[in-house]
């Protein structure tokens, strides 16, 4: 995983655009054939089929997809629900960005979160008592 980028949002901060593309198509249908994917790609983009089947083998390669074979094609599934693989993104990238964390960084993290959105700064909020109280 590269630095975070500004300009990037969401999953493509750490994985390419078609990277995201195909897993979000993987995650929103389950289980899907290459031909199955490019399909659901083919409605927002032209894109081949061996540039769909090149990128799904380096996603099962890198872990994010696992394949098995039915008949003479892989069927390919989220090796993790969406949901789990971003808090993975989040839990590695917190533990390398905030050991020995000082103030100030903590605040801006915290202040980050209160600019974009104070529903996010309730629900971290939320979730530091609840840890609080599950220490007690």
């Amino acid at each position: 995983m590269g630095i975070l980028s500004r300009e990037r949002s969401g999953l493509r901060q750490v994985m390419g655009e078609l990277e995201e593309e195909i897993m979000e198509c993987v995650w929103d249908r389950g289980p899907l054939s290459v031909r199955e994917v490019h399909r659901c790609l083919m409605d927002k983009r032209d894109i081949a089929y061996t540039t769909v089947m090149t990128v799904m083998s380096r996603l099962a390669e890198k872990g994010l997809l696992v394949r098995h074979p039915e008949g003479r094609a892989f069927i390919y599934a989220a090796a993790t629900p969406r949901d789990e693989y971003c808090a993975g993104v989040v839990k590695d990238f917190m533990a390398g960005m905030f050991v020995g964390a000082s103030k100030p960084v903590l605040a801006h993290f915290v202040e980050s979160l209160a600019a974009d959105d104070a529903a996010q700064l309730d629900m971290l909020a939320e979730i530091i008592e609840e840890r609080r109280r599950a220490r007690k």
